[in-house]
This record gives structure tokens, sequence and C-alpha cells, in this order.
């Protein structure tokens, strides 16, 4: 080999390398570019709500990967961190300390059951971390909080009931049996239920609570069936009320079976069966298709291949990722990327959503409501009809039934 090959080859070795050496600097460079802000998740996917908080999660995740691919938020990439409570205290606050001690989660939308809800509440407080709760409707959650940190984007309880006890008056169903999970959530809404409901004419012929987990309310139900009411009011989520309908239907019972938002989920009807037929239900949103964003939704759902449905509240959660990131890019244009600064923007401001433009007024409720009210035909939920935002507002029935497009 000459003198001058021996150099050509050294020359083309040494800027190879050079080249690799640029060109690995090059890829750092636009891999820090990039600055992830992480979201956490906490919902219940494991345990007896497991399919309602897959669902969720799915279109949180979808929601995540949306945004990221659009580059509305420039160089910042939002990941979702999913954790399970399980819709257990215990397991709701082990994962929200794991959230809370990483300082890359600026936000989370947390929780499906609101005494989850209730039991991670002071540690948001103390770590001055905004939750954004998708479902979780207990009053106190909000109207007690100690700070200005949790958020959510469905309407309280007290609110709902408001709503919700008018529509069996108006079906001409007066006397009323109450029963409740035994949870703070389910006595809640028993609570109101009897609150609102005795002054329009309404009369409570008996109560009786049950415990989270029982499958057997053949007691419960005779004790019931005896006092003839026109209808019974559940306050508890699906599993249980599935149960009890199931076991209403055995006893004979011809009683209206009317429960609410945690109850209304397609997992209700496989759960009870041919019994789930005519079973009511009210719950704080529309089918899908109602709102501007809703095609688009189940559209993108549909084809990101998930294993499992968005359920009913898929839509709301895929919501609550939209206001968290949009309150990300917010907090970044004034500097302020920090979870303070988050709050601050969560407080103000007003969000565009697959929903439409919502907002969160003082205690940090959404301000933005409407109540539909639902009954199982056909195995499927339906829309019958509706009620807007104002409380005194009349219920307006739909010409045909419209289908909750989650099943």
């Amino acid at each position: 080999m000459t003198r001058s090959a021996h150099f050509s080859l050294k020359t083309k070795q040494v800027l190879g390398a050079a080249l690799f050496v640029m060109m690995a600097v090059g890829f750092a460079q636009t891999a820090e570019a990039k600055k992830v802000v992480k979201i956490c998740a906490v919902l219940p996917t494991s345990g007896p709500n497991a399919a309602v908080g897959a669902g969720m999660m799915n279109s949180m995740v979808l929601a995540a990967n949306q945004i990221n691919a659009s580059g509305k938020l420039g160089d910042i990439e939002l990941e979702i961190v999913k954790l399970d409570d399980g819709s257990q205290a215990s397991i709701g606050v082990s994962a929200v300390l794991r959230a809370a001690a990483d300082p890359d989660v600026l936000a989370c939308s947390a929780h499906w059951n609101s005494p989850v809800a209730l039991a991670t509440r002071d540690i948001f407080y103390r770590e001055g971390l905004a939750n954004l709760t998708p479902a979780s409707i207990n009053w106190r959650l909000t109207a007690e909080q100690k700070g200005d940190q949790i958020f959510r984007i469905a309407p309280p309880d007290t609110w709902q009931l408001q709503m919700a006890a008018r529509y069996p008056i108006s079906l001409g169903k007066k006397k009323f049996y109450l029963i409740d999970d035994n949870t703070q959530y389910g006595k809640s809404l028993v609570t109101e239920m009897e609150k609102y409901a005795t002054p329009l004419g309404g009369e409570k012929v008996g109560s009786d609570s049950i415990a989270v987990g029982e499958k057997d309310f053949t007691a419960v139900l005779t004790k019931a069936k005896a006092l003839s009411p026109d209808f019974i009011f559940f306050g508890g989520v699906t599993t249980e009320s599935a149960l009890l309908r199931q076991q209403m239907v055995k006893l004979g019972m011809d009683s209206l079976f009317y429960t609410g938002s945690g109850t209304m989920s397609p997992t209700f009807v496989s759960i009870a069966g041919a019994a789930a037929e005519g079973a009511r239900a009210y719950f704080y949103g529309l089918p899908y298709q109602s709102y501007p964003g809703g095609k688009a939704f189940t559209t993108a759902y549909a084809a990101a291949g998930f294993d499992k449905p968005p359920e009913t509240y898929g839509i709301w959660a895929y919501a609550c990722i939209e206001v968290l990131a949009d309150a990300v890019k917010r907090a970044a244009a004034e500097g302020k990327l920090n979870r303070s600064g988050i709050i601050d923007v969560l407080k103000d401001g007003k969000f565009s959503t697959v929903l439409g433009d919502i907002s969160f007024p003082p205690p940090g409720d959404v301000k933005q409501r409407v109540m539909g009210y639902y009954v199982v035909e056909k195995g499927n939920w339906v829309m019958t009809d509706f009620s807007k935002e104002e409380a005194d507002s009349k219920i307006v029935k739909l010409d045909a039934p419209v289908p909750l497009d989650a099943q």
C-alpha cells in the first residue's frame, strides 16, 4: 500500500468516525429537545370495576398519543403514567404517593370511585399536585378540599340528584325505597335522592344498606317488596347494582329500578343479563355522538385496536387529558411549567375538548352540565330524556331513544 493510499484510508476512517459522532450528538440533541411531562392516570384497572377503568385508561393513552403526534405542544411530549387503584382506598393512596414522588409528574387524572378520591385528596394538597378526576362525584371532594388542587369534569352528586330526583316523579313513581352500598358515595346519593324527591311529592317507604362485595340481597329485597314501592333507588356501582336488579326480577318485583351514573355501563347489562331490561339510570352526559368530537373519538378509539371498549366514561377520560395538555402548554408559555403553574391555569382557564368548551370555577367543579336519563332496551342503554344544566330546567323527552355509543 502506498503512503498516499494509506493516508486516504486513514482520512476516511477519521472522517467516518467524526461523522458518526456528529450524528450521535445530533440525535442526542433532538432527543433532549423534547421535554417529557408526565401525567399520572390512576384508575381501577383491576378488581370489580376493571372494565370501566380499562376503557378510561385506554382513552387517556389515546388522547396523549394524538396530542403528541399533532405537535400541538411544541417541544413538550406527554407521557401517561398508568397506575391502578383497584377501586380501593388503600391501593389508591399508595399509587398517588408513588406518582407524587416523581418530580416529572406535573398533574394527575385520578379515580373513578369517590371513596378512593376522598382518601387521596389530602395527598394532592400536600404535594401541590392537580387532580382532574374524570368521574368521582361526591360533593365533599371539591367543596371541602383544603386547597384548590382538585378539579372534576363530572358535576357533583348534589347537582346530579337535584336533576335526577325529578325523573321518576315525572313518570308517576312517587313511593320509593332506598338502598345504598354503605360507602360515602352510595350514602350521599340516597341522602340527596330523599332530600330532593320528597318536596316533589315523593315518599320514602323504607331504606337499607348492603356491603360492597355482597352477593345475596334476598333479605333486603324481600323487605322492600312487602312495602310495594313504585321505585327502588340504589346508591352504588355496577356489580352490586346488576345483582340487585337480577334478584328483583327473580323475586317477581315490578318496582322500577333506578340508579346513578356509577351503574350506567355495558358491564351492568352483561352481569344482569336479561334482567337488565327496563332498568333506568341517570347520567351526567349524552351519547358520544351528541358531542362535537364524539364521532372522531369513537373512530380513533376503534382504529387504535384496544382490546377493551371505551365504556361509558371513555370520552370524559379523553377530555381530561385534553384539558391537562392545554394547561401544560399554557403554563409553559407563561414560564411556569410546574405543578403550581398548572393549577393556576386550571383555575382560570376555559378549555376546548371533545365535549365542547369547559371550565372549572370554584370550588373546581365543571361549569357546563347536562343530565341524560337512560333505560336498558334490547340489551343496550338508550337515552330517552334529558335536562339542561340549570337545576330547574324541564325534562325534555326525545322523539326516539338515542343509544349510548360506548356499548
